[in-house]
């Protein structure tokens, strides 16, 4: 120990530094914002807590990122491990999903018993304003209640208008004997990883970022972090000529499934675990009928081979899409 690092003053602001890190831990700081938390004005005892940081930096506690242009920052290594178990693990370990279908008609999306979804998983609802987010995520709140405990988060739910959609869905009944729901209703419209039920179907509609797209892959990790049995289902706004939400391939990276929702279309992005038949890529046709509540009509599509998604020949309307741009597969 070298005389500086005798002195009782020193030692006092190293144990301000190291407590402070303590509490920090997971961030990354430089000199100027630990020494304004610790109210640390004076030039020595600021020299005393970059002595104390380049210490902890030798000893591996923190790592030191320099750079030309910016000031040294510094971050605290985590070494804590959370060891995965795979020996013992059961290798049917998935969930029983039951996804939105034709009620009436009993048409369904292609990817029912196909896709695995297992727990912790993330599911991805990337939609343009207006063209069903809230009708699938009902729908699957509706399917699944009965055999998982369900929490669905809205940023435009009211009670009343709530309870106006969903009294149109006679055909499950979302209390129980007791006259209580089946479900958690909460409304929410940020810091959603707080309140995840980490073993529960927690379905988010949806998720509002008005700039900085690209935070939406770290917002995605945190509310995947969160899971434990459960899994959660995070409906985002999609710009119509995109496949994925906003932020781009940000919001995908760690979706298991990944679904795009455009006008009486479903476009499977990405099923990242599926038996029997790939679903990746393959598009749905449907309708919304009753009050916005009710699939109907769902069928496999593609795009018509005539103008190729467009809806215009030389002619005018393509007449064999009638306009749409999509074909049923037979």
């Amino acid at each position: 120990m070298n005389v500086i690092e005798s002195t009782g003053q020193y030692q006092k602001v190293a144990g301000l530094v190291r407590e402070w890190i303590e509490i920090h831990k997971g961030e990354s700081f430089d000199l100027d914002t630990i020494c304004r938390h610790l109210q640390i004005q004076e030039r020595t005892n600021r020299k005393y807590v970059a002595i104390e940081l380049s210490k902890l930096v030798s000893k591996e506690i923190l790592e030191k990122v320099t750079s030309p242009i910016y000031k040294p920052i510094y971050r605290y290594i985590d070494n804590s491990c959370k060891y995965i178990d795979w020996v013992h693990a059961p290798e049917d370990d998935f969930l029983d999903i039951k996804w939105p279908y034709g009620i009436d008609d009993d048409s369904r999306f292609g990817f029912d018993g196909r896709v695995k979804i297992s727990p912790g998983d993330v599911i991805v609802l990337a939609g343009t304003s207006n063209m069903g987010k809230t009708a699938f995520c009902l729908n699957l709140l509706w399917e699944n209640m009965d055999d998982y405990s369900c929490t669905l988060m809205g940023n435009e739910y009211t009670a009343s208008k709530f309870k106006r959609r969903v009294s149109r869905m006679t055909w499950r009944e979302p209390l129980n004997d007791r006259g209580e729901s089946k479900f958690e209703l909460i409304e929410r419209h940020d810091g959603w990883k707080d309140i995840i039920r980490p073993d529960n179907i927690n379905i988010i509609d949806w998720i509002n970022l008005k700039d900085n797209f690209y935070q939406i892959g770290k917002i995605i990790e945190d509310i995947q972090s969160k899971l434990n049995h459960g899994i959660a289902v995070i409906s985002l706004q999609k710009d119509e000529h995109k496949t994925r939400g906003l932020g781009g391939g940000f919001s995908e990276h760690l979706a298991s499934l990944y679904l795009a929702m455009d006008y009486e279309r479903l476009t499977i992005v990405k099923a990242k675990e599926w038996q029997e038949w790939n679903p990746n890529g393959k598009m749905y046709g449907f309708k919304i009928v009753n009050g916005g509540t009710k699939f109907y009509d769902i069928r496999q599509i593609q795009k018509c081979n005539k103008c190729w998604g467009s809806g215009h020949s030389k002619g005018g309307i393509c007449e064999n899409c009638n306009g749409t741009g999509y074909i049923n597969v037979d």
